[in-house]
């Protein structure tokens, strides 16, 4: 529902009651668009300010460390910015922002999130939340201490095709999960990220602030390479298994009705991409009580792109994306029924707004974004410390 439709039913049904459209807009402020200002506004962030424009939300700042990435994030809009910043905190000053999207480096999240919320601003934050377990934590808490709306970018939650499979697995019709397997695979010989740090309208020294770039993270000579494909090094991220593990461990979780892993095991090794610090392959076994999850990630053949499989001892349901559908099969491997998959993106940013509005939780509030990510942050400490890891998700600590 988009603001002019919420609006009109909303007056529609207040003057059953005898409340004119004038005094509701005055007294709700019924007829104010949604201004929202974007943090981060690079990669990922561009696509998602703009798609919160074409769903009828005013973008009337951007803020960013990186001033070729502001001047990037603007061709992607509209209608221009009213301004621009280099530090976030000055956008957040503005009290005629209602909220904002984020879509920072991951290190960054924590106190951006953190500062947005405090200033009293609702919050689209992209995935991973946090780039600790630790952080994620401190997240939740301080949020939930707030009254402020967010809505973390895990955005298969808005997904109608994994919907329905939940709605078959939680019914039974594929009898009792006890394996699945997710996986993302693409095919880069050249990572993109690294190979456009050349670019000298985007990573010139002098368009970026380095330190504030840097915020918490250890200090270091400016670094092209890093600042473009930050993804891939501790510092600021954990790799593969944090940048593409939340969306399909968030659909396994969601999906199976899982509360999490009970041991965790990584493996993989950088083979492709060697100015990354991070594996560029590298496998995840999370054990989890009743099932045992397998999740798969390397940039190097896309052969089967992504998707996700779920094995049930009387069925099963694949994503087979050669068809773009969801599919269900009996124990006998005949094909039951299918479904087409469907956007997600856009959904999710449009429950973001809707729930501005009605004040109501999001598809992926803080809390459940911060459970779904601990198998990633499991498997990065399995992968460095070369030791399965053991979790206690009752009690959500380290056992």
């Amino acid at each position: 529902m988009d603001r002019r439709t919420f609006t009109t039913s909303a007056i529609a049904s207040l003057a059953t009651v005898g409340m004119s459209a004038k005094s509701y807009a005055r007294i709700q402020g019924a007829n104010d668009r949604i201004r929202l200002g974007g943090i981060g506004p690079g990669d990922r962030g561009s696509g998602r300010i703009a798609t919160a424009q074409k769903l009828g939300a005013d973008i009337v700042a951007l803020a960013d460390v990186n001033k070729g990435m502001l001047d990037q994030a603007q061709k992607k809009l509209t209608a221009p910015v009213e301004k621009t910043y280099v530090d976030y905190h000055d956008l957040l000053a503005r009290k005629d922002i209602d909220g904002v999207i984020i879509a920072t480096p991951d290190h960054l999240h924590h106190d951006c999130l953190l500062d947005a919320v405090r200033a009293g601003k609702d919050a689209y934050i992209e995935k991973p939340l946090a780039r600790t377990i630790e952080e994620g934590e401190d997240m939740v808490a301080k949020v939930k201490a707030t009254k402020q709306i967010v809505q973390v970018g895990n955005q298969r939650r808005s997904g109608e095709h994994f919907k329905k499979a939940r709605d078959i697995v939680a019914s039974g019709g594929i009898g009792e999960i006890r394996f699945v397997r997710i996986w993302d695979f693409r095919y880069r010989p050249v990572d993109p990220y690294i190979k456009r740090s050349k670019d000298q309208k985007l990573f010139a020294p002098e368009l970026i602030d380095w330190p504030k770039f840097l915020g918490k993270a250890p200090k270091r000579p400016y670094d092209a390479k890093r600042a473009s494909g930050w993804r891939w090094y501790w510092d600021y991220a954990g790799g593969l298994m944090t940048d593409i593990g939340p969306h399909w461990l968030d659909v396994a979780m969601w999906i199976t009705g899982s509360d999490g892993p009970r041991t965790v095991s990584c493996n993989g090794g950088k083979y492709q991409n060697m100015d990354w610090e991070t594996p560029d392959n590298v496998h995840s076994i999370l054990d989890c009580g009743t099932f045992a999850i397998v999740f798969m990630v390397q940039f190097m053949n896309g052969q089967e792109y992504d998707g996700g499989a779920f094995y049930g001892i009387e069925g099963s349901i694949v994503q087979e994306n050669n068809r773009g559908m969801m599919v269900r099969y009996d124990a006998k491997r005949k094909e039951v029924e299918s479904w087409k998959i469907t956007d997600e993106n856009t959904p999710h940013m449009q429950n973001f707004l809707d729930c501005m509005r009605s004040r109501k939780q999001p598809n992926s509030p803080v809390e459940l974004a911060n459970r779904v990510l601990v198998g990633a942050h499991l498997a990065n400490e399995s992968f460095r410390s070369g030791k399965r890891v053991n979790w206690d998700p009752v009690n959500w600590k380290r056992a």
